[in-house]
């Protein structure tokens, strides 16, 4: 390819937080047409790579050129008028305003007192719509699209904007597997006509499926530059993300005990509902497709949600819904969006663990801060924090950094009994799965009953000694931990009898 087939050329970035180096020198080439994707294991330099190309951080070093010519990306909207346009995983849009007003939004932002006025003329809008494959309402809110068509709402309002490069974030992250390739289908349309995109996942199906060309950052450095995909194997590229190699884990054999978790008649139904029982010792994979009610029923195990049945762990009862009294019995609990319902964002990353011990950590109401650094911080050792900040803010953190943490805040409930975890390892990267999936293997180990409730098979294969499938929001099929992908599928598609 010729110097004119080059959208966006990054060179020699560095950017440091302090201490922190989050880059020392990365580069990237973008070329029109196609789809790169960039890899990185959490804390790798990912997000603040993108941070620089969208114009919301400003590099200490380096050089960004856009169609040749020098760029300074000093600010979101001077990035988006210089063409780069960015699709997060969390949504930039209004859930409460229409779609119309939603693909109208730039305009309005500048339109004033009179911004109704600057609506994008409806022909238009419905044009954006349809080049993403949307039939829906203008006049509709928002907030009453499904998750995946909001999704390509935010590519649309991208189209109005003469976008020349198309900045993806995990947009995959919330999907499900038709709203995703639905999605894949807008941007290989959009590269087709000239468009270079940016692909950012830690899912190799999805990189092998989509992208053109891949780069790697490790530690702030670009170490494969715009490899053609398939020209190395996902253990080179995991090799190159980590800096060793990577074996593959097996689950550790059980040694079911007695039953620990134990949950009768889930959902109410004539039948009697859904029973689960989960022993001391053994790790217990929960799975099922969008909507099938598997994570609202690993909510309910957690005490997290109310519903009729009954809930018991080692014996003792617990009224559906009361969280805190599940907690005070030893039932550890990571739910699907650390964002929402996990993180105490503006708490430290010591005190967002602390916080599941702070009874046995205070004295006459007053915190021990020695005693919680002794409990929290070989904790964060052993989760391998990084960087090894206890005292830095929650939101300082990457993704799999801030999961960690939810992970951790587990380990420390005082007499833990039970984890109840939901997609513990979504979004993170494999250094940080390895991570987490050690720590969940050596809590069985230690006689903590563990239920996983995850839509990644691989996880799933690599942890489970059991595995329990929901359709419709009931118990469907219960398969041993020998029982092979294929068997697995079936079950899930409900192609294989209970």
């Amino acid at each position: 390819m010729s110097f004119s087939d080059e959208a966006l050329v990054a060179t020699g970035i560095a950017k440091t937080y302090g201490a922190t180096c989050a880059l020392r020198d990365a580069r990237l080439t973008l070329r029109r047409g196609r789809v790169h994707a960039l890899l990185g294991e959490n804390g790798a330099g990912k997000s603040t790579l993108v941070k620089i190309l969208v114009g919301a951080v400003t590099p200490d070093a380096g050089r960004v050129e856009i169609g040749g010519a020098a760029a300074s990306l000093g600010s979101v909207p001077q990035a988006i008028r210089a063409g780069i346009v960015p699709i997060h995983q969390h949504l930039s849009l209004f859930p409460e305003l229409s779609v119309h007003e939603n693909l109208s939004a730039f305009a309005l932002a500048d339109g004033g007192l009179w911004a109704r006025r600057r609506l994008v003329d409806a022909a238009r809008a419905k044009a954006w719509l349809a080049d993403v494959g949307l039939a829906v309402d203008l006049a509709a809110p928002l907030g009453s699209l499904s998750l995946g068509e909001r999704q390509l709402v935010e590519v649309a309002r991208a189209l109005s904007l003469d976008c020349r490069v198309l900045v993806l974030d995990e947009p995959t992250a919330a999907l499900n597997a038709g709203e995703a390739e639905r999605l894949f289908t807008v941007v290989r349309r959009l590269c087709a006509a000239g468009t270079a995109a940016l692909f950012i996942s830690h899912r190799f199906d999805e990189i092998e499926a989509l992208a053109d060309d891949i780069s790697v950052l490790r530690d702030g450095r670009t170490v494969i530059d715009a490899a053609p995909v398939g020209r190395h194997s996902r253990y080179e590229l995991t090799h190159a993300m980590l800096g060793a190699g990577v074996e593959a884990a097996v689950p550790r054999p059980a040694h079911r005990a007695e039953p620990v978790l134990v949950g009768r008649g889930f959902g109410g139904a004539r039948d009697g509902g859904t029973s689960i029982t989960v022993h001391a010792g053994e790790i217990v994979g929960l799975a099922g497709l969008i909507g099938s009610g598997a994570l609202e029923l690993a909510a309910w195990l957690a005490g997290a949600a109310s519903g009729a049945g009954a809930l018991t762990i080692a014996g003792e009862p617990i009224e559906p819904g009361n969280r805190a009294r599940a907690a005070a019995l030893g039932i550890a609990y990571v739910p699907a969006d650390r964002h929402a319902e996990g993180l105490f964002a503006a708490l430290s990353a010591r005190r967002n663990v602390s916080v599941a011990a702070l009874g046995g950590l205070a004295r006459f109401g007053w915190l021990r801060r020695a005693a919680e650094a002794e409990r929290v911080d070989p904790l964060l050792r052993r989760l391998k924090l990084h960087p090894a900040l206890p005292d830095g803010e929650a939101t300082t953190f990457s993704g799999g950094n801030q999961q960690k943490l939810l992970i951790g805040r587990c380990l420390a409930l005082p007499g833990l009994k039970a984890m109840v975890l939901l997609e513990p390892t979504r979004g993170v990267d494999v250094a940080a799965r390895a991570v987490i999936h050690d720590a969940i293997r050596d809590a069985a180990a230690s006689g903590v009953a563990v239920l996983v409730a995850t839509s990644d098979l691989d996880e799933l294969m690599v942890l489970a000694h059991r595995y329990l499938i929901v359709r419709e929001g009931a118990l469907a099929a219960e398969l041993p931990r020998a029982a092979p992908r294929t068997v697995l599928l079936s079950a899930l598609s409900g192609s294989l009898a209970a």
